[in-house]
């Protein structure tokens, strides 16, 4: 089983995503570490928030505009 890690952007108080770019390429090791749990439990979706935003830049060079946009760290499984 492959897992893909998506940063998912959606305009705030809407249910469609803007925007998913595939992060697989940071890792999960990372990802776990930015969420605080180990990268094998990393299965769901998470919210990304002001307190990840200077990390995932880090991580993946995009910046998040949490004043428009909610964004998520979503999993997929083949």
């Amino acid at each position: 089983m492959t897992v893909y890690f998506l940063l998912v952007r959606y305009l705030k108080d809407d249910d469609y995503p803007d925007l998913s770019t595939d992060v697989t390429a940071v890792g999960a090791e990372a990802f776990g570490e930015l969420l605080g749990m180990p990268s094998e439990e990393l299965l769901n979706v998470y919210p990304l928030t002001q307190e990840h935003a200077e990390r995932v830049e880090q991580l993946t060079g995009i910046k998040l505009d949490l004043d428009t946009y909610d964004y998520f760290l979503e999993t997929e499984a083949d």
